[in-house]
């Protein structure tokens, strides 16, 4: 039966990635969300954007949304100021910039057709019983899903959070990492009345409890993850 599923914050690993698709046995009737942050931190960004393109080639239901993470790169490479390129610099650059280096391009010439896509990638999806996010929503918007800022960066808002806009609907999000634990506790019964599932469980972080990649079955509510493997 056809599952949906999400993952967020892969930065740059792609070993880790490959491996979690491979335990939840990712198959071409599935739809998988990618809730952005797929560059910088971990050491194969490039790899990691040229292994999602060819899955969507290859006829698998794969959706992106952008992190802000992304977004640094995209503006840097696209905007190129002296500004975009300090904020791309600081959040992880380097790393990325390296994933491209190959004996074929020894240069590390970015490949243009990743930063075209990455530039296409949408702010959020809206599914009947879901609201996919890469960071947060500005409850103080009208319409939250106006605030492509608070989309990309916002943390801490869910005291703000409008129950009348957001009906039955639950977001999902990544961008703030979280423990194992924490991950799997909003599995919990008690919890699943709450709107919110968090599922950035820190993929390249070396925190204790971090360091996973983590894939939430939206039908079930479940989580599977696997540890780093790009280290």
């Amino acid at each position: 039966m056809p599952r949906r599923l999400a993952i967020s914050d892969i930065h740059g690993c792609a070993r880790t990635f490959e491996a979690l698709l491979d335990r939840i046995s990712f198959g071409t009737t599935d739809e998988l969300y990618l809730l952005g942050d797929f560059v910088d931190r971990g050491p194969r960004s490039a790899q990691v954007l040229e292994y999602v393109i060819k899955l969507q080639d290859d006829g698998y239901r794969v959706h992106g949304l952008r992190g802000n993470h992304d977004q640094y790169m995209v503006d840097a490479i696209l905007i190129g100021d002296k500004r975009s390129r300090a904020a791309w610099r600081s959040a992880g650059a380097s790393s990325t910039k390296k994933s491209y280096v190959t004996e074929d391009n020894p240069e590390g010439r970015i490949d243009p057709i990743h930063v075209f896509w990455l530039n296409e990638l949408p702010y959020y999806y809206l599914l009947d019983d879901y609201i996919l996010i890469h960071a947060g929503l500005n409850f103080r918007r009208r319409n939250p899903l106006k605030g492509r800022k608070a989309m990309l960066n916002r943390r801490n808002w869910y005291r703000h959070i409008d129950y009348d806009w957001l009906g039955d609907r639950k977001i999902v999000h990544g961008h703030t990492p979280l423990t194992r634990l924490q991950v799997e506790a909003q599995g919990h019964p008690r919890r699943r009345a709450y709107p919110v599932f968090a599922i950035d469980a820190g993929c390249f972080h070396v925190k204790p409890g971090m360091g996973h990649l983590c894939a939430m079955n939206l039908d079930e509510r479940t989580f599977t993850f696997v540890p780093n493997l790009d280290r």
